[in-house]
């Protein structure tokens, strides 16, 4: 199984222990593909910046190389497709992740962001992508 994972999902996963971090663990196994674009990416080391995090620079550079080995980092979408998408979600700057999503050929996208579940049909919970990936039928 294909999943698009949000900075909100691999940055939980990277910090604290619970359903995010099983997920990667799944994805570093093997068990379900894990993607994200630059747009993510970035997000991700913003967010492992923030001083409230307390992580050391070193401690921030191991989380983005556990991104680099087991998440695959696909181009982001072409800004004028991120454009055409306004309206779609309630927040612009999520605009490159849905976007990012849809061209992906993953067949869901797991955020952690309830207002972007409500509006894209294929987003989910982590723990809902945990149960799709361990029963291996993608249409529960």
């Amino acid at each position: 199984m294909k999943l698009f994972v949000d900075a909100n999902t691999l940055v939980s996963g990277l910090v604290f222990e619970g359903n995010e971090s099983l997920l990667l663990d799944l994805g570093r196994l093997g068990v379900c593909e894990l993607f994200a674009n630059e747009y993510v990416r970035e997000e991700v080391r913003e967010v492992l910046a923030r001083p409230h995090l307390g992580l050391s620079r070193p401690d921030q550079e191991s989380a983005l190389a556990i991104i680099s080995r087991h998440v695959t980092i696909l181009e982001d979408p072409p800004a004028d497709a991120v454009r055409n998408a306004r309206g779609r979600v309630p927040d612009f700057d999520d605009l490159p992740v849905l976007v990012g999503f849809e061209r992906s050929g993953c067949e869901y996208l797991v955020t952690g962001d309830r207002r972007f579940r409500e509006r894209v049909p294929r987003a989910i919970t982590t723990r809902a992508a945990i149960r799709r990936v361990l029963s291996g039928n993608e249409s529960r």
